[in-house]
């Protein structure tokens, strides 16, 4: 099978080093021709995946409809706030009759709107529609899925048989893809979890202990699971490999950038000098504003992703959040 992979960062980087693996035809588009010369020649990424050599058969180019010429499926991994303008581009391809499956790997809701990435990608290609677009997310982190370390992860679509496609594509000895039909509940797991991860961050820079860190990963998975439900997902995800899945191994791994940051906050950092020194995208910093923006319209209260946004935007400390939290009215824990 013939793939095209738009986006060259470290997520995109591995995925089509999976399906290299199970002998499909992979060719990426980047906006960056700096990054084509780079990876053409030297065959890794350094910044990104130290140690990885990627196969010699990846093609790279900066023109997307070269990069598309022949493609039966399109997997897109960009960063989320650029995913409206790169499917602009994207639509103007021609597909000649033909609907590719498209497979998003980009988690992140969109900053200013209350748009899942599925939804960004439909709007801007009139020409594909909702069976065709298949989220695929979990608990991966590409540091450790490059170097083929067993891997389990999820394949979203309404559709369940082009779920079912994208399971048989990428599924191989060390990533095992479950199918499941609810991408509103994958995608907003994927999404939220990111904040969550911020403040599991914050809280191993202040020198929290086990039990808190332990309790915010659960109450979290609370918040996660309140908002899910009222915009109509499906309950059992949250606790499946794309929503407690990957919120404990984001909010616990040294791989994880959202963690990361929050740690610096936590040391006494800013969030503009943690984002001066980044080599990468930290998705849950724009994910915080729009997550609490889409709470806040459908009427959900989210303590911890409201915290979260208090820390990074509007200056105030992590101990008067945590306090704060902490002092909140008393109630059953079933009233999620």
């Amino acid at each position: 099978m013939n793939v095209t992979v738009l986006g060259t960062g470290g997520w995109g980087l591995t995925l089509g080093q999976v399906l290299n693996d199970n002998g499909h035809k992979v060719s990426f588009w980047t906006f960056s021709q700096a990054e084509v010369n780079l990876l053409s020649t030297e065959h890794q990424y350094k910044d990104k995946l130290p140690g990885v050599i990627f196969p010699d058969s990846f093609t790279y180019t900066t023109d997307m409809n070269k990069a598309l010429e022949g493609a039966e499926l399109v997997l897109i991994v960009v960063p989320s706030q650029v995913m409206g303008n790169v499917c602009k581009t994207f639509a103007k391809w021609n597909p000649q009759g033909k609907i590719p499956t498209v497979v998003c790997a980009t988690k992140g809701i969109l900053e200013g709107t209350d748009q899942r990435m599925s939804e960004v990608i439909l709007e801007n290609v009139p020409w594909l529609d909702s069976d065709h677009v298949v989220t695929l997310s979990g608990p991966t982190h590409a540091e450790e899925v490059s170097r083929r370390v067993y891997t389990a992860i999820i394949a979203a679509c309404p559709n369940e048989e082009s779920a079912k496609q994208v399971q048989k594509i990428f599924s191989n000895d060390y990533i095992r893809i479950y199918t499941s039909t609810d991408q509103i509940g994958t995608e907003l797991c994927g999404s939220v979890k990111n904040v969550i991860a911020i403040a599991s961050g914050i809280l191993y820079g202040i020198g929290a202990g086990d039990n808190t860190r332990a309790a915010l990963i659960t109450r979290g998975q609370a918040e996660i699971c309140r908002l899910g439900r009222a915009l109509g997902a499906n309950p059992s995800t949250f606790a499946g490999l794309a929503g407690m899945g990957d919120l404990i191994v984001t909010c616990l791994s040294q791989h994880s950038r959202n963690r990361y940051v929050g740690e610096c906050i936590g040391k006494g950092e800013t969030l503009s000098q943690v984002m001066s020194h980044m080599k990468m995208i930290a998705e849950g910093v724009p994910t915080c504003k729009s997550a609490k923006a889409l709470a806040d319209s459908v009427h959900v209260e989210l303590p911890i992703v409201n915290a979260v946004y208090e820390v990074l935007f509007n200056d105030k400390k992590p101990a008067e959040v945590i306090q704060e939290l902490m002092n909140r009215d008393l109630k059953p824990e079933a009233e999620y």
